[in-house]
């Protein structure tokens, strides 16, 4: 953990110490977009299990910071969502899970770009830490205190419902201290195109990928099964260059 921590704090540090010649340019918006988190396991462990991903949704408040025409910083608060699911099939068809958790993340980055003057493609690279906020549970379990029909001798049972009756739920999720690892920390990497409007607004579409390099499980067990998040984001947004949103030019000199 502390090497992890470390490692952000010295790319922070390594970006904003970068010298230019260039003016810097000070610009902060809003973004917002569609994501499908995946999480990295393996149900190996569990018969006719596995995880599946599932989509949720990121807002953000990107606040960049410009050196010259090729390279920035940028700093991104925000709230995202990491869902994933939880299945069983075959004989135990029926049963699953579907997580839905929240996340408040900083993402830290340096931002290159190229092209011309207005239309501009660029590529992200650096590192967030996240803090995992709330979740929520749904899904389907047997209920073996109530026992399904009574099944023929001559009939097969071919599934897990036919000897429980199904346990329906949908509750916040109960976050164990010993258990869950609630910070988060990782890199990531995204690409995408922007265009500037009058000097004053910055429009862009990208593409970015998280990757987690924490587990969210604490060590609590003997020969755990570790889970990592894997992220993707289709985002649009808008950047606004605070300098000459609010510039108003010098009156002009009164004729004598």
């Amino acid at each position: 953990m502390k090497r992890k921590c470390l490692f952000l704090s010295g790319l922070l540090f390594g970006l904003l110490t970068i010298q230019t010649q260039a003016q810097g340019q000070f610009e902060v918006g809003i973004t917002g977009g569609y994501n499908k988190n995946y999480v990295h396991t393996s149900a190996g462990a569990r018969t006719f299990a596995k995880y599946d991903s599932r989509s949720g949704f990121v807002v953000g408040i990107p606040v960049r910071y410009t050196f010259n025409n090729w390279l920035a910083v940028q700093a991104e608060p925000s709230y995202i969502q990491k869902n994933y699911r939880y299945e069983r099939s075959n004989f135990f068809d029926g049963i699953y899970q579907n997580n839905t958790n929240s996340y408040v993340q900083l993402p830290l980055m340096a931002h290159f770009s190229f092209g011309g003057d207005k239309l501009k493609g660029f590529f992200n690279a650096g590192g967030y830490g996240a803090y995992w906020v709330n979740g929520r549970i749904k899904g389907t379990m047997a209920n073996i205190f109530d026992a399904g029909d009574p099944i023929p001798d001559d009939k097969p049972i071919d599934n897990y419902f036919q000897l429980n009756k199904p346990y329906n739920y949908n509750e916040k999720y109960a976050f164990d201290s010993r258990r869950d690892r609630r910070m988060e920390f990782g890199l990531l990497a995204g690409a995408g195109v922007e265009y500037l409007l009058s000097q004053r607004f910055r429009f862009f579409v990208e593409g970015r990928y998280y990757y987690s390099l924490t587990d969210q499980q604490k060590d609590y067990m003997v020969n755990q099964v570790p889970r990592y998040n894997d992220t993707y984001v289709i985002q649009a947004g808008c950047l606004f260059n605070l300098r000459k949103l609010f510039h108003h030019a010098a009156p002009a000199e009164t004729a004598k």
